[in-house]
């Protein structure tokens, strides 16, 4: 609040003063207008000959001249010749540090007295005052001695208070105006880094790419005239793939010869490899120094960010010719994040040829993979329904579903890379026994799939993978150790028209379940008899069998911070430990327990499960860490139990995290929101799960707000970890970083996956490289033994 003042010992010819002040105050807005108005038409009044006002700058220390009356006055809003004092300094330090009035009626016996435009024997300061702090001080001074009475001074602190919280409410409204620019900006920058990462993702056209990204920075920024430029591998041309200009036009994909007795401003800003923001006259003074030439319109405003590195380089520019349009230090950082989304696009295009392939075959054992393994699989079906009205020419398809039985305990034995070798050696030993018509893929991981057409009968089609289980169970060698393999296998065939992959692959899935269930190392095959595969409903009826006889537990897979490799979390991974079969994964199982519509029995398991656990040990966990469990319905299990043990004084949902999949976003829209609702309400943590196995993840992330983005293993993996993945790990990682969103890659497998994530700024990881899934009891001990991956 300002400094009251005693206005009743205040003169009533100068009442008129101070109340006309306080109306005009309502009409004035900016600082400068109120002080030049407090100094030319009110302070004047009084009949003083000489005033100034000064403003405190406290970020300095000193008081500023900022509007003046008299000799300090030629003319207009003019000062001659402004002075800065320091706190202290003067008759007007003095009073800004004692924040007291000060009447000074000889300033000859006064010894701080400065003289400023001419010496006088009076001078009357007051400070003016908010919330008991010093914003500046009115000065006057006159000839006479002993010319100011206390009048004068009641009357002119009177004024100071009034300037004082009207310049206290400008300054606030200021700031406020500009907090609200910088929301609004943060806001369209936010909008054009989605519309950016969209880009990347939904255009195929290099051309299509630029004209978008166009679209996007001028949302932001000036960019009637926009244009990219890349530098030739041996450095002497400069390429144009993407020029919009209002006055220079450029025929597509134009290429200039870079001369260095000749360097335009383009060519000069990408040597010198570091953004330029240049105005007019200081683009006048490179072409003066000889530094550059102008080969045509001068522009007012010119903005260019390189990007690249030695082997590949480029710029991205923005001019303006009109007015005194100038570009911001904000522009230029906005540029130099989307350079690097331009570099990227332009990797991406010159590496299409490579990744069509990388697209298509499996690069650990350069077999098809599951994308060609299923396009293929149609056309021999398409083939099977053509040829349908030909009885002759008919022949049948063939489909195996084969998995390398205990491949974990190979990883866990004798390490990832011998895991590796074992299924190379595999892998070209079956595809070196198939006929060159058929098909063998990996579709991931250590499972396999077979494709057998030209087949007549079941018979025929049994005889040929009866001849390939010859080959897989032979004995491998790998670099002196010898493996026999078990293989568990599903088989299906198909002669009639009309059958969907889709369905065709669910019957493979389900014959290969029944081999595992029954012990694995053995083929089954699908029949549709009273002898056909254990049926959806006896899986779930086993599964509900299972958790009533306590054959359900959790296997932990270990999180660590991948700056520091410090264990923070981990995800409990649910498992099925059969008394005849061993241990099974329920993941397998998810699509049959959906299909019978009993996947709220498994959030349910899930559930009392993790509760159980947390209840016992959660004292041993440390602050902050987080177990995380797959929601494989709703969630409601969960959740309704957190808020029963809440109620009972047990909380438990600090040291939980739930994991949504990807897949249900867009299936399950009011369910996915509902279950995030009632997560945060809680505070349980909130993943988001397989991040990257489509571009719609980048759709949603504005609509649903997640702590966590868990990056999808297929990006990760060895054989996958191609430039092109890197790219859109890069993508997701800004793109989560900047909504303020942890980022958690799966399926770390060697010191490289690492070290790449780390360099991407990924913030957690899980994987075999730091760690195996373990038991509850080792995980407890790992946090007493150590705190750090391995």
């Amino acid at each position: 609040m300002p400094a009251k003042v005693p206005l009743q010992d205040v003169d009533a010819k100068y009442l008129k003063i101070i109340s006309e002040f306080a109306i005009d105050m309502l009409s004035l807005s900016g600082v400068d207008e109120i002080l030049w108005h407090l100094a030319q038409n009110v302070v004047s009044q009084l009949g003083f000959d000489d005033v100034v006002v000064y403003l405190l700058d406290p970020a300095r220390g000193v008081l500023m001249q900022k509007a003046s009356f008299g000799d300090k006055n030629p003319s207009g809003h003019e000062i001659l010749a402004p002075i800065e004092l320091k706190l202290g300094e003067g008759v007007v330090g003095t009073v800004a540090k004692t924040k007291q009035p000060l009447n000074v009626t000889d300033t000859r016996l006064f010894p701080n007295y400065i003289v400023d435009d001419a010496p006088r024997l009076s001078e009357l300061a007051v400070p003016m005052l908010m919330e008991g702090e010093v914003i500046g001080v009115i000065d006057t001074e006159h000839p006479k001695k002993n010319f100011y009475t206390p009048h004068h001074e009641r009357i002119l602190f009177a004024l100071a208070s009034i300037a004082a919280l009207k310049i206290h409410r400008a300054n606030n409204l200021v700031t406020l105006q500009k907090r609200v620019a910088e929301l609004e900006y943060a806001s369209k920058i936010q909008d054009t880094l989605f519309a950016i990462a969209e880009i990347i993702f939904e255009t195929d056209s290099i051309k299509a790419f630029y004209q978008k990204l166009h679209t996007c920075i001028a949302r932001l920024l000036k960019a009637d005239n926009f244009y990219v430029a890349l530098l030739s591998d041996d450095g002497q041309t400069l390429h144009f793939p993407y020029h919009v200009d209002q006055y220079d036009h450029l025929a597509e994909d134009a290429e200039q010869p870079l001369l260095p007795t000749r360097l335009g401003i383009t060519g000069y800003a990408l040597l010198k490899n570091r953004p330029l923001l240049a105005h007019e006259g200081q683009i006048q003074a490179l072409v003066d120094q000889g530094e550059i030439v102008i080969n045509g319109a001068m522009p007012t405003a010119w903005l260019g960010v390189p990007f690249g590195d030695e082997a590949f380089r480029g710029i991205v520019v923005v001019q303006s010719y009109h007015g005194d349009y100038r570009y911001s230090e904000a522009d230029q950082q906005l540029l130099v994040f989307t350079a690097k989304h331009i570099r990227n696009a332009i990797s991406r295009m010159k590496l299409k040829a490579n990744l069509t392939e990388m697209a298509l075959y499996d690069g650990l054992t350069g077999l098809p993979n599951r994308t060609l393994f299923i396009d293929r699989l149609n056309q021999a079906i398409a083939k099977l329904n053509d040829a349908c009205n030909d009885a002759a020419s008919a022949a049948g398809v063939g489909l195996v579903l084969l998995d390398i039985d205990h491949f974990k305990a190979v990883n866990d034995t004798y390490g990832h890379h011998l895991g590796d070798e074992l299924l190379k050696v595999f892998a070209e030993r079956i595809h070196a026994a198939i006929a060159s018509q058929d098909t063998f893929c990996r579709l991931g991981g250590d499972q396999f799939g077979l494709l057998l057409v030209d087949i007549n009968s079941e018979e025929q089609c049994l005889e040929r993978v009866e001849a390939l289980r010859e080959q897989m169970q032979a004995v491998l060698d790998l670099g002196g150790i010898s493996l026999t393999l078990s293989v568990s296998m599903g088989l299906v065939t198909c002669f009639s028209p009309g059958m969907q992959v889709t369905d065709l692959l669910r019957m493979g899935d389900q014959s290969l379940l029944r081999a595992k269930l029954m012990g694995r190392h053995r083929l089954c095959v699908f029949t549709s008899g009273e002898q056909a595969e254990l049926q959806e409903a006896q899986i779930c009826q086993a599964f509900q069998q299972a958790a009533d006889q306590g054959e359900l537990y959790f296997s932990f897979q270990p999180q660590y911070r991948l700056k520091d490799g410090k264990l923070l979390g981990a995800e409990a991974l649910l498992r099925w430990q059969h008394p005849r079969l061993g241990t099974i994964s329920p993941r397998r199982l998810l699509a049959p327990l959906r299909r019978q519509g009993a996947l709220e029995l498994v959030d349910a398991v899930v559930a009392k499960l993790i509760l159980a656990h947390l209840k016992r040990y959660h004292g041993d966990y440390p602050e902050g860490f987080r177990l995380s469990v797959n929601i494989a319905c709703d969630g409601c299990a969960l959740f309704d139990a957190l808020g029963r043990m809440a109620g009972e004084g047990i909380e438990l949902a600090s040291y939980l995290g739930i994991e949504i999949p990807e897949s249900s976003l867009g299936a399950s829209f009011e369910a996915v929101v509902s279950c995030i609702a009632r997560a945060k309400s809680l505070g349980v943590l909130v993943s988001l799960d397989d991040v990257g196995a489509s571009h719609a993840t980048f759709k949603y992330l504005q609509e649903f707000r997640f702590n966590r983005l868990k990056i999808a293993q297929g990006l990760i993996s060895p054989m996958e970890m191609a430039y092109d993945n890197q790219v859109i790990l890069e993508t997701i990682i800004n793109l989560a970083s900047t909504l303020n969103i942890d980022t958690l890659a799966q399926g770390i497998e060697t010191r490289e996956q690492y070290q790449t994530m780390q360099a991407l700024g990924c913030d957690y990881g899980q994987g075999e490289f730091m760690n195996p899934s373990v038991s509850e009891e080792k995980l407890l001990l790992m946090l007493t033994e150590s705190h750090l991956y391995r």
